[in-house]
Order: structure tokens, then sequence, then C-alpha cells
């Protein structure tokens, strides 16, 4: 069990924030969220302070941390109290980094409580910059001598990604008197503080991301050859429109995933859908559910294996059909450390502000792996009965 997130009033009006795009609003919305995060973790220091079952810990989602990890929080905690904690901790970045494993838990928090994440396939990197890949380009063994020809049909097989293009990032206030709370519960704060803040940040750029400074989303056109703006990056794809999910319908849809730009077929047994909570409601929905000879509602039907994830950053009266295994996201750290002490904002009297930033970059192996779909006329589903004559015996 993973330490509650986005379950109270806070969150949700953090969320609200986000969507205007304003800046004052951002960082009101975030303190006040900041602030109900500390509280729950001092409510819960208060209560389990003296508790030595690891279990009941966990329970509460709080982890056994490993000895690196211990350290590292007895140095920040250390740093945090110095006379020059700046400097302290600049010393403290340039000795020993976050531990990895810090990071790589609060990633599988985030793939097991949103559905979505948890589809991505996302791949650790560490201090890597550059990640190489392959594109599923079948490659076929040649008998024979090796010319120029077939290394170069070999090598184009591979793509590299540079992990380190974007960074997301965000502020988070330690007063000085959680510093007394000591390693596990500073450690459940912070990692709060980082699931909430990639899980905003992190759906938008899979679903919408320009590839400007951050992740190229899954509605933006790829294709080899197509044109990109220095100001609003990668164009977005065209809309397939759709009103039926009949089998007919559906798999001519599917069909555009089933070949790769270089002409190959793929093989797939499942496809992700994303759509919002409310056309989900209002469109999916009425779309996928019938009324069974037995008198009940059978939901979620469609004509091949599809798994639906709830995104609200989708705009109204689109979807997205995908193949998650073909969305590559490299997360990285900085060698100069996951957590910055910061002089960036203003501090107040008692508390302290720690800049937590992460590397990635998140692509699409081509225009193939996702389709963009118009679904406001999308209709209900029904049941299609053919009146055939039957010549008389």
């Amino acid at each position: 069990m993973s330490i509650k997130m986005g379950t109270g009033k806070a969150s949700q009006k953090l969320v609200v924030a986000m969507r205007t795009g304003d800046e004052e609003k951002i960082k009101a919305a975030w303190q006040t969220f900041q602030n109900e995060i500390v509280d729950d973790v001092k409510a819960d220091f208060l209560e389990l302070a003296d508790e030595k079952d690891v279990k009941v810990l966990q329970s509460r989602g709080y982890r056994q941390l490993t000895s690196k990890e211990t350290k590292f929080y007895q140095s920040l905690i250390k740093s945090a109290k110095a006379s020059n904690p700046k400097q302290a901790f600049a010393d403290l970045i340039e000795k020993e980094a976050m531990p990895t494993t810090i990071i790589e838990d609060v990633y599988k928090d985030l793939e097991d409580e949103h559905k979505l994440l948890g589809k991505i396939n996302f791949q650790y990197v560490s201090y890597l910059t550059k990640w190489v890949l392959n594109d599923h380009t079948v490659q076929k063994a040649v008998w024979g001598k090796i010319t120029d020809e077939i290394t170069k049909q070999i090598e184009s097989g591979f793509k590299v990604v540079d992990v380190d293009q974007n960074k997301l990032s965000a502020y988070a206030i330690i007063e000085n008197g959680m510093l007394d709370l000591g390693p596990t519960f500073i450690d459940a704060y912070i990692r709060r503080m980082l699931k909430e803040a990639l899980a905003l940040g992190l759906e938008e750029g899979i679903v919408n991301g320009t590839g400007i400074n951050q992740p190229i989303g899954l509605i933006r056109d790829v294709h080899k050859g197509v044109t990109v703006s220095s100001t609003d990056g990668y164009p977005k794809k065209t809309a397939v429109k759709v009103t039926d999910f009949t089998p007919k319908s559906y798999g001519t849809l599917l069909g555009k995933l089933a070949i790769n730009e270089n002409k190959k077929q793929k093989k797939f047994t499942e496809v992700t859908m994303i759509c919002n909570q409310s056309d989900y409601l209002t469109k999916i929905m009425p779309a996928t559910t019938v009324l069974n000879a037995q008198g009940t509602y059978v939901n979620n039907l469609f004509p091949f294996p599809t798994d639906v994830c709830i995104s609200n950053v989708l705009e109204e009266g689109q979807a997205i059909i995908f193949l998650p295994e073909e969305y590559f996201f490299g997360v990285g750290g900085s060698k100069d450390g996951v957590i910055e002490y910061s002089d960036e904002v203003k501090f107040l009297e008692d508390q302290r502000a720690y800049k937590i930033k992460q590397y990635g970059h998140g692509v699409a192996l081509d225009n193939t792996t996702a389709i963009l779909l118009d679904i406001s006329e999308l209709e209900p589903a029904y049941i299609t009965v053919l009146n055939k004559d039957i010549p008389a015996a």
C-alpha cells in the first residue's frame, strides 16, 4: 500500500488551478496542497513515531528504507539544519546523489495508482542522457557477404532518444520543524510531493506534449519528414471521425495501427483507449453497452480487446487509441542530484525550499503508434437485425 495521494480538496483545487494556466493560482493551490501533506505526515508521526512493527508502518504507506536511503536523508536533515544550509546542501550533493531506489519506487506507485501511467513503457535510465531504441522494424538475417547496404538496413532499425531534453520540476517547502520527524517521515513527504507533481505533469506530456521542452504527446503527428515548429512543436494529428464501434468500422480503424511507417506488419492482441471522464460517460459507455437476453446491461463491449483509460487532460470530443508498448518514456536523474536547494523562491521564516527535478523524454516509435479520434458524433450501440427474404421451400 502506498501513501494516499490526490484524495483531499486541496488536491482537487490543484488540478483545477493547473488547467487554468494562471501561475498565481497554481502557486497558491500548490502551497495549500503542500500544507495538506505536511499536516497528514505530522499527524501520522504523532501516532506512529514509537511504532516498531515494520508491517504496521508499511500498511500506512511508510517504506522500510535501505541503508543508502537512510544515510541520504540523515545527511539531508543535517544539511538543512546547518548555519549555511545552501553550502551544506551543495557539499552533500557533491558527495552523494539521491539513491535511484527512491525514484524507482515513486514511479512504481505512479503506475499502480494511475492506469494510463501504468500502461506506459517507462525506462529508468539513471544518469544516462541518451537511450537507444529498436523501432520494431523486422530485421531478417541475411546469408552472404556483409555489405554497406545490409549494415545500413540494420542500423536503420534503431533510433536515439535524448532523455535530457526536458525537465519536470516542482518546489517542496520543508518546514524546519519537520526535520525532527526523521528519515522515514521525510521520505514519505518527499515521495508524495514527487508523485503528485509527476502525476500532473506526466499525463499532460504523454497525451498533449508538443515536443518543445516537453515530451512528444500521443496526439502529435510524428511521421517521417513532418515539419516541426520552433514555437509550437509537432503538429496535432488529424482526427479520424468515428460514429460507431461495429466490427467492420473498428477493424478498419485498428488496421491503421497494424502496419508501421516502414510498411512492416505488427502483432498486438490488445489496444488502449484514452478519453476524458465526461466523454466516457456520454459517448464511449453508450457506444459499448448493450442489454443482453437476461435483461442486464453488459458494458465495454469492443469488437477487439480494448482497455479504456480515463485521463482528463484530453479535450472533449476526442479519444486516442494507441499501442502502449510503442510509446517510450525515458526517465533520468541529474548527476547534480534529483533534489536541489533553491534560492529562486523567497524563504518564509523557519522554512526552506527544495527543488525536485526529473529529466525525461517521451516519444512514439512512429506515427502508427496512436490514432486520434473525433468521437463528437459517436452513436450508442444497438442490436442490429437483418431482414432477409428466405425462398419458399
